[in-house]
Protein backbone atom coordinates (compact mmCIF):
# COMPACT_ATOMS: atom_id res chain seq x y z
CA UNK A 1 0.00 0.00 0.00
CA UNK A 2 1.20 3.46 -0.90
CA UNK A 3 1.04 6.64 1.80
CA UNK A 4 -0.65 9.47 0.85
CA UNK A 5 -1.23 12.56 2.21
CA UNK A 6 -3.10 15.31 1.21
CA UNK A 7 -3.84 19.29 3.32
CA UNK A 8 -6.27 21.60 1.98
CA UNK A 9 -5.03 24.49 4.28
CA UNK A 10 -7.77 26.81 3.25
CA UNK A 11 -10.85 24.53 3.53
CA UNK A 12 -8.91 22.92 7.15
CA UNK A 13 -9.25 19.21 5.55
CA UNK A 14 -6.45 16.58 6.36
CA UNK A 15 -6.69 13.28 4.20
CA UNK A 16 -4.21 10.52 5.05
CA UNK A 17 -3.99 7.13 3.77
CA UNK A 18 -1.30 4.36 4.41
CA UNK A 19 0.11 2.06 6.81
CA UNK A 20 -1.09 2.55 10.44
CA UNK A 21 2.49 2.87 10.96
CA UNK A 22 3.02 6.11 9.07
CA UNK A 23 -0.78 7.23 9.83
CA UNK A 24 -0.53 7.15 13.82
CA UNK A 25 3.43 8.79 13.44
CA UNK A 26 2.01 11.73 10.64
CA UNK A 27 -0.52 12.89 13.18
CA UNK A 28 1.29 12.80 16.44
CA UNK A 29 3.49 15.41 14.52
CA UNK A 30 0.91 17.20 12.88
CA UNK A 31 -1.63 17.58 15.57
CA UNK A 32 0.59 19.87 18.07
CA UNK A 33 0.99 21.91 14.73
CA UNK A 34 -2.75 22.12 13.94
CA UNK A 35 -4.07 22.74 17.18
CA UNK A 36 -1.30 25.77 17.67
CA UNK A 37 -2.24 27.41 14.31
CA UNK A 38 -6.00 27.05 14.42
CA UNK A 39 -5.73 25.08 11.17
CA UNK A 40 -9.62 25.09 9.15
CA UNK A 41 -10.51 28.39 11.03
CA UNK A 42 -11.31 30.72 8.46
CA UNK A 43 -12.81 34.38 8.25
CA UNK A 44 -16.64 33.86 7.83
CA UNK A 45 -16.63 35.42 4.69
CA UNK A 46 -14.91 33.03 3.35
CA UNK A 47 -17.33 29.98 5.14
CA UNK A 48 -20.16 29.95 2.30
CA UNK A 49 -17.29 30.09 -0.50
CA UNK A 50 -16.44 26.66 -0.28
CA UNK A 51 -15.92 24.51 -3.93
CA UNK A 52 -19.19 22.58 -4.56
CA UNK A 53 -16.63 19.71 -5.76
CA UNK A 54 -14.99 19.32 -2.61
CA UNK A 55 -17.47 16.68 -0.60
CA UNK A 56 -15.13 15.71 1.76
CA UNK A 57 -16.07 17.11 5.69
CA UNK A 58 -14.47 19.86 6.76
CA UNK A 59 -13.85 19.23 10.83
CA UNK A 60 -13.19 22.21 13.07
CA UNK A 61 -11.69 22.46 16.25
CA UNK A 62 -13.95 25.09 17.71
CA UNK A 63 -11.97 26.25 20.53
CA UNK A 64 -9.34 27.46 18.36
CA UNK A 65 -11.96 28.86 16.35
CA UNK A 66 -13.46 31.01 19.19
CA UNK A 67 -9.39 32.21 19.42
CA UNK A 68 -9.12 32.94 16.01
CA UNK A 69 -12.73 35.36 16.31
CA UNK A 70 -11.78 36.92 19.54
CA UNK A 71 -7.93 37.97 17.71
CA UNK A 72 -9.74 39.51 14.46
CA UNK A 73 -12.40 41.40 16.64
CA UNK A 74 -9.49 43.31 18.97
CA UNK A 75 -8.91 46.50 16.85
CA UNK A 76 -6.68 49.40 18.13
CA UNK A 77 -8.62 52.57 18.84
CA UNK A 78 -6.69 55.94 17.93
CA UNK A 79 -6.48 58.17 21.04
CA UNK A 80 -8.77 60.70 22.12
CA UNK A 81 -7.51 64.14 22.37
CA UNK A 82 -7.64 65.90 25.88
CA UNK A 83 -11.05 67.58 26.83
CA UNK A 84 -11.36 70.73 24.43
CA UNK A 85 -8.66 69.95 22.44
CA UNK A 86 -10.23 68.05 19.63
CA UNK A 87 -11.09 70.06 16.56
CA UNK A 88 -15.33 69.90 17.08
CA UNK A 89 -13.91 71.82 20.20
CA UNK A 90 -12.03 74.42 18.74
CA UNK A 91 -14.67 75.42 15.93
CA UNK A 92 -17.24 76.03 18.84
CA UNK A 93 -14.30 78.52 20.47
CA UNK A 94 -14.25 80.29 17.21
CA UNK A 95 -18.05 80.19 17.51
CA UNK A 96 -18.06 81.87 20.71
CA UNK A 97 -15.51 84.32 19.41
CA UNK A 98 -18.26 85.61 16.84
CA UNK A 99 -16.15 84.07 13.46
CA UNK A 100 -19.01 82.24 12.12
CA UNK A 101 -20.83 85.59 11.85
CA UNK A 102 -19.68 85.23 8.01
CA UNK A 103 -20.29 82.25 6.16
CA UNK A 104 -16.65 80.41 6.33
CA UNK A 105 -15.62 77.54 3.81
CA UNK A 106 -13.04 74.66 5.04
CA UNK A 107 -10.22 77.23 3.83
CA UNK A 108 -11.06 80.17 5.69
CA UNK A 109 -12.10 77.74 8.53
CA UNK A 110 -8.21 76.67 8.68
CA UNK A 111 -7.04 79.82 8.52
CA UNK A 112 -9.19 80.84 11.46
CA UNK A 113 -7.90 77.91 13.39
CA UNK A 114 -4.39 78.67 12.77
CA UNK A 115 -4.22 82.17 13.56
CA UNK A 116 -5.10 80.75 17.24
CA UNK A 117 -2.34 78.40 16.71
CA UNK A 118 -4.27 74.89 16.21
CA UNK A 119 -3.18 72.46 12.86
CA UNK A 120 -5.90 70.82 11.61
CA UNK A 121 -6.35 68.95 8.25
CA UNK A 122 -9.06 69.71 5.87
CA UNK A 123 -10.98 66.95 6.37
CA UNK A 124 -10.56 66.92 10.07
CA UNK A 125 -12.24 70.32 9.88
CA UNK A 126 -14.93 69.18 7.43
CA UNK A 127 -16.21 66.04 9.50
CA UNK A 128 -15.51 68.26 12.73
CA UNK A 129 -18.33 70.70 11.23
CA UNK A 130 -20.36 68.20 9.78
CA UNK A 131 -21.10 66.86 12.63
CA UNK A 132 -21.66 70.32 14.63
CA UNK A 133 -23.71 70.71 11.46
CA UNK A 134 -25.81 67.59 12.47
CA UNK A 135 -25.84 68.85 16.63
CA UNK A 136 -27.55 72.07 15.30
CA UNK A 137 -24.22 73.87 17.08
CA UNK A 138 -23.28 75.05 13.28
CA UNK A 139 -25.40 76.27 10.83
CA UNK A 140 -24.44 75.74 7.15
CA UNK A 141 -25.37 76.39 3.15
CA UNK A 142 -24.36 75.59 -0.33
CA UNK A 143 -23.88 77.78 -2.88
CA UNK A 144 -23.93 76.55 -6.43
CA UNK A 145 -22.11 73.34 -6.66
CA UNK A 146 -19.30 74.46 -4.21
CA UNK A 147 -18.23 73.49 -0.95
CA UNK A 148 -20.72 73.67 2.05
CA UNK A 149 -20.12 77.26 3.88
CA UNK A 150 -20.54 77.23 7.88
CA UNK A 151 -21.74 80.11 9.55
CA UNK A 152 -23.58 80.87 12.53
CA UNK A 153 -26.37 83.76 12.51
CA UNK A 154 -28.64 83.13 15.53
CA UNK A 155 -28.32 84.53 19.16
CA UNK A 156 -25.28 83.55 21.18
CA UNK A 157 -27.15 83.27 24.36
CA UNK A 158 -30.59 81.04 24.31
CA UNK A 159 -30.97 82.94 27.94
CA UNK A 160 -32.36 85.80 26.16
CA UNK A 161 -34.30 83.67 23.98
CA UNK A 162 -36.55 82.77 26.51
CA UNK A 163 -36.86 86.35 28.30
CA UNK A 164 -38.46 87.61 25.14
Amino acid sequence: MTNRVHIDAPAGVIDIEGEKDFVEGLLAKLFPLIEEVGFGSRPQGQSNSQDTEDDSPVILDEGNAEEAVKQKIKRRRGSLPPKGQSCGDRLLALKADGFFKEHRGGGDIIAGLKAKGWTHKSNQVAAAAGKLFDRGQLQRTKEGNGPFKYFWDRDLEPDSKRAQ
